[in-house]
């Protein structure tokens, strides 16, 4: 399906990018994750019912309603921004008169390093929100969580930045375990999956 036809079948609009750049250097401009890279990740990172994931910067929550819809997992949106935030929750509105049972969608207005990671929680993406400087600060907040409440947890990364690898690769108990790419696509379109596992760490 097309940008348009997902939004019909989801019952949302999220097809617009941001206009103009973020007030802070630290925080990137929106941009929702193609469906087309959606549809591929979906066929190859398939998720269970029982998940749970976050996703930082979601906008006006494209990739919690996709996600939601398509396997019935718990989705939750982080969002700073309080306009893209008012968007999500009329699209919260429009998806649940139209699809009430097919997963749960919970939409948060914060900064996400600031955010109360759920003790459930085990899936968490980024499609760049943010500089590596708060990743670092997100990633520490899981890494703290998963010591509270030990549980796998994986970081889904779209076309990611070269910052955020170093510091996964380097500094993080976090290891590779899948990549996802777009055909015909430049090398940094693709999707980038690391896993943390205490079980198997020595971290």
């Amino acid at each position: 399906m097309n940008e348009q036809q997902y939004e019909h079948l989801l019952h949302i609009q999220t097809a617009k990018p941001q206009q103009g750049f973020p007030s802070s250097a630290e925080y990137h401009r929106y941009e929702p994750t193609p469906y087309e890279a959606l549809d591929l990740l979906r066929d190859a990172y398939p998720l269970e019912s029982t998940d749970t994931i976050v996703d930082f910067g979601s906008g006006k929550g494209r990739l919690p309603f996709y996600l939601a819809y398509t396997f019935r997992v718990r989705a939750i949106g982080v969002e700073m921004d309080g306009g893209f935030h008012e968007e999500a929750l009329q699209n919260l509105v429009s998806y649940t008169k139209k699809h009430r049972t097919r997963g749960s969608v919970q939409l948060e207005q914060g900064l996400a390093e600031e955010f109360t990671i759920p003790s459930d929680a085990n899936r968490f993406y980024f499609f760049n929100p943010f500089s590596v400087n708060i990743f670092r600060q997100v990633i520490a907040n899981i890494i703290e969580s998963v010591e509270t409440s030990p549980r796998p947890v994986d970081v889904i990364l779209y076309y990611p930045a070269d910052a955020y690898l170093h510091y996964l690769n380097d500094e993080t108990p976090f290891h590779y375990v899948q990549s996802v790419r777009l055909p015909l696509k430049n090398l940094h379109e693709r999707f980038l999956i690391y896993r943390f596992d205490m079980m198997e760490s020595s971290w």
